[in-house]
């Protein structure tokens, strides 16, 4: 009697990232799930709290224009924040370990401020990743965060200068 196991890796990311740097180096944000758990993210946060017509985002630091261009994609019409006075949906942290990934995610709020979630999602083998849950923090916040698309492109010009 033969007994076969499976093995294999769990995806691990967290953005931005919070790993040693050697473990960044093999992390890429454009590299599935990354985008689509961002994007199932973002579309449920815009159905389920509205706050805005267009989607308009913003992701956490540390995400690469790839991953960016890859999420716009993915999400049809949206916009990727430009200014620093736009009314988005930002991404502040994604956590995803292996089918299961947290994406917490500060929104427009009703009132004309902000609210922050934690939106749960969770996949399986030859499962679609998708919305498990969502927890809405009661803490208002005073300031959205400012658009991090572009700060790759910046430092890099910075360090090469």
């Amino acid at each position: 009697m033969w007994l076969t196991l499976c093995t294999g890796c769990a995806n691990l990311a967290t953005y931005p990232p919070v790993e040693s740097e050697s473990l960044v180096d093999l992390q890429n944000p454009a590299s599935e799930p990354v985008p689509t758990i961002l994007a199932e993210a973002i579309s449920y946060a815009h159905s389920h709290f509205g706050g805005m017509d267009i989607i308009v985002f913003n992701l956490p630091k540390g995400v690469s224009e790839e991953a960016y261009l890859l999420v716009a994609k993915k999400l049809g019409d949206a916009k990727i924040m430009s200014s620093p006075n736009q009314i988005a949906y930002h991404v502040t942290e994604l956590r995803v370990r292996g089918f299961s990934a947290e994406a917490d995610l500060v929104f427009p709020s009703s009132n004309g401020g902000y609210e922050e979630a934690t939106i749960k999602l969770a996949s399986g083998p030859f499962q679609r990743w998708g919305v498990s849950g969502d927890r809405v923090w009661l803490i208002p916040l005073k300031e959205p965060p400012a658009p991090n698309f572009g700060l790759a492109k910046q430092k890099e010009l910075q360090d090469n200068s």
